[in-house]
């Protein structure tokens, strides 16, 4: 976690495992930012998102206000919010992957956690690796590509 001012982001990534009953324990160096609550649902790419409570709330106002006229706009807030799931983090610094997210991101035992500044994301390590890699490969490209920075 950085601090930038007043408002902390989620940085870094961190190998971890699901267990047999599709627990993970969440990085510790995260947990203070989480909160005791995140919610999952589906991210971009094929993985899983987790949200602090409070950009959760943030990204509903900003869904709410998308036209319900365009059919890309409702279908994209229909199955965001219909995977989205609230998950309590235990006092082991648990939670509990539903299995409709896990298959979706197609991850197997290795997972990981990646800082994606307001929220996190978990990626099935051997897929993380890879498109890691082919992002990598055009880092420089890309660099260029983004002229804000």
């Amino acid at each position: 976690m950085v601090e930038s001012g007043r408002k902390a982001m989620l940085v870094g990534s961190y190998n971890h495992k699901i267990d047999s009953k599709g627990r993970t324990v969440l990085p510790a160096r995260f947990r203070e930012e989480l909160g005791t609550c995140v919610v999952a649902t589906i991210g971009i790419d094929r993985c899983i998102a987790l949200y602090p409570l409070s950009r959760w709330e943030e990204l509903l106002v900003k869904l709410k206000d998308l036209s319900s006229f365009k059919k890309k706009t409702r279908d994209f807030r229909r199955v965001l919010l219909s995977m989205a799931t609230e998950q309590e983090i235990d006092a082991a610094g648990r939670i509990l992957l539903p299995a409709l997210l896990r298959e979706y991101a197609n991850t197997e035992q290795e997972i990981t956690f990646i800082g994606a500044e307001d929220h996190m994301e978990i990626w099935d390590t051997k897929k993380w690796e890879e498109h890691r890699q082919e992002v990598l490969s055009d880092f420089s490209d890309m660099a260029e590509d983004l002229e804000e920075i």
